[in-house]
């Protein structure tokens, strides 16, 4: 009987796979660049998402190999592609409560970032999918595979008392993924300011729509709000740093602003008139009612519960935490990258004109 000839490209892909069960560290080589190899190999959840894509480029731009769980169409990372050196992005769908789905896109990964987010529930996933028993499952998924490092992040002003729903869930996720890995590394970012962000935007898409821009609690609240370079270049930083093991980051602006100046900015920098409607408390329950009939929509909702409660309170910070300077990272001010924002609000007359 004649013996089938095994091409030799099937030993050296098994000696590659018998090598990767021994060690999963890269060797790191070059000069730092994209074509360069960083020695990290990275899983990133969340990696369509808004902060996703900075993060996604922070760590290809160093020559990080990257694992890219997604879910929904191919179309969603297409923009991710260009992010990392040939072959160094590795894409996979998967399932955020399906234990093997997790653990597969873990098992090979030196650090695991969990990006994961919402603002409201979903006809597929509540908050509490998304902020705890996600995490949770990604945390103890990772523990399991041996990684070294795992950042989560938060959000600033976290709380299980907290009003908003989205706060209270991310403050039983932190504790669930310090449960599971208590070496992870929790961020706290302040509302996120960038092109594709929900906050500047939606802001300005409140003024040019509804004519007006709401402010809960009369625009009172005094918020630290964050460049989403910054955030990602945090990030990186804690995942890289040993001694960001177990400690947790609090990421904010250099300027401190209430919701009305900030509103007043906004007007401003779209170059229309300045048109704000301060609401007293008593009238954010009556708020809250119409942002969760917008939050039925079947596109992204104009404003969200979860916009008003966090409107009309004021970022805390907690003396315990570090901050972005403590990674070696500088806050970019709002004016510096503002009008990269604002500027499709802008009449095509004043498209041209300077921030100030």
């Amino acid at each position: 009987r004649k013996k089938k000839k095994i091409p030799s490209s099937h030993f050296l892909c098994g000696m590659a796979a018998s090598l990767r069960c021994y060690s999963t560290r890269l060797v790191p080589r070059g000069t730092g660049g994209r074509s360069s190899v960083s020695g990290i190999t990275a899983t990133v959840f969340g990696c369509t998402g808004f902060l996703g894509r900075y993060v996604v480029n922070r760590f290809g731009r160093i020559g990080s190999q990257l694992v890219l769980p997604y879910r929904g169409d191919d179309l969603d990372t297409r923009h991710l592609k260009p992010m990392g050196d040939l072959g160094q992005l590795k894409f996979m769908e998967f399932k955020l409560l399906n234990e093997k789905d997790l653990a597969r896109a873990v098992q090979y990964s030196d650090v695991v970032i969990n990006l994961l987010g919402r603002e409201h529930n979903t006809r597929n996933f509540d908050l509490d999918d998304v902020h705890l028993d996600g995490p949770r499952m990604i945390a103890r998924a990772a523990r399991e595979a041996g990684v070294q490092r795992l950042v989560h992040v938060s959000c600033l002003g976290a709380d299980k008392k907290s009003p908003s729903q989205v706060l209270a869930a991310k403050a039983y996720g932190e504790e669930g993924v310090r449960a599971e890995f208590p070496t992870a590394t929790i961020i706290r970012p302040a509302k996120i300011m960038g092109v594709e962000d929900r906050f500047l935007n939606r802001m300005a898409g409140l003024r040019k729509r509804a004519g007006f821009i709401p402010l809960p609690n009369n625009g009172d609240a005094a918020k630290r709000p964050v460049y989403v370079g910054d955030v990602a270049h945090g990030i990186l930083q804690a995942a890289i740093d040993d001694n960001a093991a177990g400690k947790t980051y609090e990421f904010v602006g250099p300027k401190t602003m209430t919701v009305a100046e900030l509103a007043t900015f906004i007007n401003h920098a779209i170059r229309i008139k300045d048109s704000t409607l301060p609401l007293p408390a008593f009238v954010t329950p009556y708020l809250l009612q119409v942002a969760s009939l917008l939050e039925k929509s079947p596109w992204t909702p104009l404003l969200t519960q979860d916009d008003v409660v966090q409107w009309s309170t004021s970022d805390v910070l907690t003396r315990d935490s570090g901050r972005l300077e403590d990674l070696g990272v500088t806050p970019t001010p709002l004016d510096k990258f503002a009008l990269s924002v604002l500027r499709r609000y802008r009449s095509y007359l004043t498209q041209e004109q300077a921030l100030n």
